[in-house]
């Protein structure tokens, strides 16, 4: 579409074209923003470039303009002045009309959206230079943000607009991408609030379970027609893949749900009572699963979202068992993925001597779990209940009240161990493993705990 030429509003001429019904995309790194824009770059209506950095170009524009008008700026080194004055506003969209207007007519689209990370704090100067703009406001459960993005930084946190809250907590990576999300998710509500009909709510782990349905209400709202079979065409060609983006997309030809609650195995406890109860209020805004004392050490909830009017309260959620085989002797059912453990388990206490009672002897009495949790995502666990005294292993139903400590891991994990592709401390220091102390053991007791066990499966690094 051609761009229409632009003259100064004073003189009695309204723009149309490029600035006419942009749209934003509000959202903070590793929440699934560029699957968004995928979706809405599909669109035959819409055009969706990789990251632009537009609305931060938009607040430098504002200021500099703001400068050479003589406004007053603000206090601070590179915020927004406190007051822009209309003919910066004009000269910011006459600069984002001559970028924008090109680029819909090669594109043989009609209107321009924009997802760039960070846009949530320039939402009030946008409503500004596109009088007419609307956001999509994108957000995904906190702990599964935290995974993802120590799963792109395996090296240490950048990029991503992460680089700021590492340095301010070095030591603790958590904490820092606890701290990331509930800044920019506080942005992001602000904008809602301050902009409610204008905004349209996401949440990623809609976006992945029904992306049809997803697509179609922000068609709606953004008053373009309806376009099925989009989240198939999104991965099309003509997806414009080079800038910034999720380093996964490249590889990906449809949308699963499979990076959903991959932040379970993320030890919560690290980002602090304070800053876990700023994620948990921001959470149920969201209405997403609050993060408790029992994030990761029981078996994953079938959903990170809270249903309709639902009190966030995790201890509501039940496992659910099936597919499954009876387990001798307990009347319990056990389900396929762990029985090998069980069969692990019963071989290894057949050959528990006296040798190896006495050296465990601190911690050979106090009966402890093996939780195996399903190869099938959400799917059925497995509680193994060992006591040593007795040389049992037994399948228990539920959570356990008589046990000193448990060591809970995917099926996958367990059986890369006792076969030997999996060291057991790196497990354990990736999280693979849980190690929960149900009592108030000193740390000096969790080692030989762990360690008893590694001898018990026969692991010989110990």
């Amino acid at each position: 579409m051609a761009a229409i030429p632009l003259t100064h509003p004073d003189h009695g001429i309204r723009r149309e074209g490029a600035s006419s019904g942009a749209v934003f995309v509000l959202c903070s790194g590793r929440s699934g923003s560029t699957l968004l824009r995928f979706l809405l770059d599909a669109h035959p209506d819409l055009a969706c470039p990789p990251e632009t950095n537009v609305p931060a170009l938009c607040g430098q524009l504002a200021t500099v303009w703001s400068l050479i008008e003589g406004a007053p700026l603000s206090a601070n080194r590179g915020d927004e002045p406190p007051e822009i004055p209309e003919a910066a506003v004009v000269g910011v969209r006459h600069t984002m009309d001559m970028m924008v207007g090109s680029y819909l007519q090669r594109r043989g689209k009609k209107r321009y959206c924009d997802k760039s990370l960070g846009t949530a704090r320039y939402a009030e100067l946008l409503t500004r230079v596109y009088p007419d703009a609307k956001f999509i406001c994108l957000y995904r459960h906190p702990m599964d943000v935290i995974a993802s993005g120590l799963e792109a930084c395996p090296w240490g946190l950048s990029g991503y607009g992460f680089d700021a809250y590492i340095a301010g907590t070095p030591g603790n990576s958590v904490l820092a991408m606890a701290r990331f999300w509930t800044d920019n998710v506080r942005a992001i509500l602000r904008a809602e609030e301050l902009f409610p009909d204008r905004c349209y709510r996401v949440r990623y782990e809609d976006m992945v379970s029904d992306p049809e349905a997803i697509a179609a209400g922000i068609f709606e709202f953004l008053g373009v027609p309806s376009a099925p079979g989009v989240s198939m065409r999104c991965f099309a060609p003509e997806r414009e893949r080079f800038g910034p983006a999720d380093y996964k997309i490249w590889h990906t030809s449809r949308i699963t749900e499979d990076s959903v609650g991959r932040g379970w195995s993320i030890p919560a406890g690290m980002m602090g009572q304070d800053m876990q109860g700023l994620v948990n209020e921001l959470a149920g805004k969201l209405r997403y699963l609050p993060v408790d004392a029992d994030w990761g050490t029981k078996e994953p909830p079938a959903d990170l979202r809270l249903p309709p009017d639902a009190l966030p309260d995790p201890q509501e959620a039940e496992p659910v068992v099936d597919g499954s085989t009876p387990c001798i002797g307990q009347g319990v059912e056990l389900s396929t993925d762990g029985l090998r453990m069980g069969q692990v388990l019963t071989a290894r206490l057949a050959k528990v001597d006296e040798r190896f009672s006495r050296r465990w002897a601190v911690c050979a009495d106090e009966p402890f779990s093996l939780i195996v949790l399903s190869a099938a995502k959400m799917g059925p666990t497995t509680r193994w209940r060992v006591n040593l005294a007795e040389r049992t292993a037994s399948a228990v139903n539920g959570d356990t009240d008589d046990t000193a400590w448990d060591v809970i891991g995917s099926v996958e994990a367990w059986a890369d161990i006792v076969d030997g592709r999996l060291n057991f401390s790196v497990a354990l220091r990736r999280c693979e493993l849980r190690y929960l102390d149900t009592g108030q053991a000193p740390p000096a007791v969790h080692d030989t705990r762990i360690g008893m066990l590694a001898d018990l499966l026969g692991l010989a690094s110990w």
